[in-house]
C-alpha cells in the first residue's frame, strides 16, 4: 500500500498525470454521456487543428523541477496536493466524474493550462463531449491567449457536430499562432474541415474564419487560397475561381494558389495559365506534380510526362514522380526509359533508409512485366509476375498471365484463369469481366467480349463502367442502336461522363449523321477533359465530316502531338489526303501501321481509299 501511494503521490506532483481509464461499470455521474462519440485526441487532430501543447512556464507547479543543484520550494499548497492526489486516486479507479471535477476546480484556482489539459483528458477518456467543451471554455476564459486552449474548444465542438460554434475559437487559435506559421494554417483550414459531411456549410464556414484575413490583417493570400479550396470541394466552382483570383492578385507565386488552380482546371481550363505562369517565374516540384497528376487525369499524358521528367531531373530520388512517369511512359509504350525508371525505383526500395518513403515493389513489378509483355519477351514478364506478392496485387497479376496464355495461343486456358479467380470485395466481378472482355477485344472476338459483358450487365445491373464497355464493342460489331441505348444509359447515371459523351459524338461523326448533336456531345466532353488527345480527335473528325478540313488539320495535328495514336493519325492522314498531300497521308499511314497493324479505324480509311503504301 506504501509502494503505491507513492507512486501516486509521484505522479500528482509531476504533471501530466497518468491517462485516466475508462469506468467499468456505472454511467459518469456528471451528466449525460453522448453515445458513441469518438472523442480521442488523435481521431480530433487535423492538419491546421493539431499541433502538441506548449510547455508550461510561469510560475505553476508543473513548470518547476522537481531534482537539481538548486532547491526550489514547490508553490503547489496543501489543498491543491491533495486535491490533485484524490483527482488521481479516482481517476485510475475509474471514478471520472471525481477525478474531472476535482482536476476543473484546481484548474480555475490555480489558472493552469496543464490542469486545465488534464480535465480535458479526463472527459474524453469518459467520452463526455459537453464536459469537455466545458473545460476547454473554462480554460479559454482563464487564459484567453493560450492557443491550445481555443484549439481544445474547436476540435471538440466539431467532434459534437456544433460547426455554428466553432469560427470564433478557430480565429481564436490563428490570432495566437506564430506568425511564420499562420500561412500554411490558413491554408490546411479546407481539409481540417473535412470531417464536416455538409461541404456548403463547411465553406461557409471557412469563410467566416478567415474573414479578418481576408480583409487585410495579414496573410491574405492564404486566407483566400482556403476560401477558393473550400467553395471547389462544395461543389462550386464559380465560387471558388472568383477566391482564387482574389489570392492571385495578392500573391501570384504562392504555391497555394497554382495547387488549388490545378483543382480547377477540369472545370475552369483558364487557370492553366495562371500554373504555367507562375511555374515560368518560379518553378517547383509540388506545383509540377499537382500539374502532372491533372494532366494525365485529363489524357494529357505527353504534357504530364513533359512535367514528371522536370521534377525527376531535379529530384533524382522522387518515388512519387518516378513511379508515376513510368507508368505514363509504358502507356506511350516508351518502353526503354520506363524501363530505367522502374530498375530505378528497385535500386531505391534496396537500399532504402529509416525514415525514406516506402515503394510499391508490386506496381513495379506490374509495369516490369508489361514492358517485357510489349516487348513480346513472355518468359521475362512472367519472372517479374512472379516476383509480385498475389496477397497485394492478385487481380492485376493473373490478368497479366491470362495475357501471356493469349500470346501463346491459349485462350481458353486465359479465361479460365480469370473466372477462377476468387472474389473477395464487391467490385470483383466487375473487374473479372472487364478483365474478360478486354482479352477477347485485343483478340476481336466482339461478339464473345459481347456476350462477358452482357452476362455481367445482369449480375451487376446499372453498373455504368460495364454498359460503357458493353456500348464500345457493340459499335465495333455495327450495333448502333444497342450502342446509343447504352451510352445514353450511362449519361443518365452520369450526365457529365466525358468518355461516354465523347464516344456517343465520335460514333454520329464517324457514320455523319446528325453533325449538330455530334457537335454539343464532343463539345460537352471537352468541356470536361479540355486538351485530351482523343476527344481532340473526335472534334478534328467532325470537322472533317463538316467540310472544314484546314481546321481538321489543325485539331487533328494539336490530338497528334499530344499521343500518336493510330486512329489519330489514320484520321489525319485522310485529311491530307483529300487536301492533296498524298505522300503526307501515306507518310502518317505507314507509322499508324507500325504503331498498331490491325487498327480497325485504319484498316477500313486503307481498304477505302486503296493507297500504294
Amino acid at each position: 500500500m506504501r509502494l503505491r501511494t507513492a507512486a501516486l503521490v509521484r505522479s500528482a506532483l509531476s504533471l501530466p498525470l497518468p491517462a485516466a481509464r475508462r469506468p467499468t461499470a456505472t454511467p459518469w455521474p456528471l451528466g449525460r454521456i453522448t453515445a458513441g462519440l469518438v472523442m480521442s485526441l488523435g481521431a480530433l487532430a487535423s492538419p491546421a487543428l493539431a499541433a502538441p501543447a506548449p510547455e508550461v512556464t510561469g510560475d505553476s507547479p508543473a513548470s518547476r523541477p522537481l531534482r537539481g543543484p538548486e532547491v526550489v520550494n514547490s508553490a503547489m499548497d496543501a489543498q491543491l496536493f491533495y486535491q490533485l492526489l484524490i483527482g488521481e486516486i479516482a481517476a485510475r479507479d475509474g471514478d471520472l466524474g471525481t477525478a474531472y471535477q476535482l482536476y476543473l476546480e484546481g484548474a480555475k484556482r490555480q489558472r493552469s493550462a496543464q490542469l486545465f489539459r488534464k480535465a480535458v483528458d479526463i472527459a474524453l477518456a469518459g467520452r463526455a463531449g459537453e464536459q469537455a467543451l466545458t473545460a476547454a471554455r473554462a480554460w479559454r476564459t482563464a487564459l484567453p491567449q493560450d492557443r491550445d486552449a481555443a484549439e481544445f474548444s474547436a476540435q471538440i465542438l466539431m467532434a459534437l457536430g456544433r460547426y455554428d460554434e466553432m469560427a470564433e475559437p478557430v480565429r481564436a487559435m490563428l490570432r495566437n499562432s506564430p506568425p511564420e506559421a499562420l500561412p500554411g494554417l490558413l491554408t490546411g483550414l479546407p481539409r481540417s474541415f473535412l470531417r464536416i459531411s455538409d461541404r456548403q456549410r463547411a465553406a461557409q464556414l471557412i469563410d467566416e474564419t478567415t474573414e479578418p484575413w481576408r480583409s487585410g490583417n495579414g496573410a491574405q493570400a492564404a486566407a483566400w487560397t482556403a476560401s477558393a479550396e473550400g467553395w471547389l470541394m462544395a461543389g462550386q466552382p464559380d465560387k471558388a475561381r472568383a477566391a482564387l483570383h482574389q489570392a492571385q492578385a495578392l500573391n501570384a507565386d504562392e504555391p497555394a494558389v497554382a495547387l488549388v488552380a490545378s483543382e480547377l482546371m477540369a472545370s475552369h481550363p483558364d487557370t492553366e495559365a495562371l500554373i504555367t505562369a507562375q511555374l515560368a517565374r518560379k518553378p517547383q516540384d509540388v506545383v509540377r506534380l499537382a500539374y502532372a497528376r491533372r494532366l494525365i487525369a485529363g489524357g494529357r499524358l505527353a504534357d504530364g510526362a513533359r512535367q514528371l521528367d522536370a521534377v525527376v531531373a531535379n529530384q533524382p530520388d522522387n518515388v512519387t514522380a518516378l513511379m508515376t512517369l513510368a507508368a505514363v511512359q509504358v502507356e506511350l509504350r516508351q518502353l526503354a526509359p520506363a524501363e530505367t525508371h522502374l530498375q530505378k525505383l528497385l535500386s531505391l526500395n534496396t537500399n532504402r533508409k529509416e525514415g525514406q518513403p516506402t515503394i510499391d515493389t508490386e506496381t513495379v513489378y506490374l509495369l516490369l512485366a508489361q514492358v517485357a509483355e510489349l516487348r513480346k519477351k513472355p518468359q521475362d514478364a512472367d519472372q517479374w509476375l512472379r516476383m509480385a506478392d498475389p496477397q497485394q496485387a492478385r487481380i492485376k497479376i493473373q490478368t497479366a498471365r491470362a495475357r501471356l496464355l493469349v500470346q501463346q495461343g491459349k485462350m481458353k486456358e486465359a479465361r479460365q484463369l480469370l473466372r477462377q479467380m476468387p472474389e473477395t470485395e464487391p467490385r470483383d466481378g466487375v473487374v473479372k469481366a472487364q478483365a474478360e472482355a478486354q482479352l477477347l477485344k485485343e483478340a476481336q472476338a466482339w461478339p464473345d467480349a459481347r456476350l462477358v459483358l452482357q452476362q455481367a450487365n445482369q449480375r451487376f445491373p446499372d453498373d455504368p463502367d460495364l454498359m460503357y464497355e458493353q456500348a464500345m464493342v457493340a459499335e465495333q460489331i455495327g450495333l448502333f442502336d444497342e450502342m446509343e441505348t447504352l451510352l445514353r444509359k450511362v449519361l443518365m447515371i452520369r450526365p457529365q461522363d466525358a468518355s461516354a459523351l465523347n464516344a456517343l459524338g465520335y460514333s454520329l461523326a464517324d457514320r455523319n449523321v446528325r453533325l449538330p448533336e455530334a457537335r454539343d456531345l464532343i463539345t460537352r466532353a471537352l468541356a470536361q477533359r479540355p486538351k485530351d488527345p482523343f476527344i481532340t480527335d473526335s472534334l478534328g473528325w467532325l470537322l472533317y465530316r463538316e467540310g472544314d478540313l484546314p481546321q481538321a488539320l489543325k485539331v487533328l495535328s494539336e490530338a497528334y502531338e499530344q499521343r500518336q495514336d493510330a486512329d489519330i493519325g489514320a484520321h489525319i492522314g485522310e485529311v491530307l489526303w483529300q487536301q492533296g498531300d498524298k505522300a503526307g497521308a501515306v507518310r502518317y499511314w505507314k507509322d499508324a501501321r507500325q504503331r498498331d497493324p490491325g487498327n480497325r479505324t485504319l484498316k477500313e480509311i486503307l481498304q477505302r481509299l486503296k493507297p500504294e503504301l
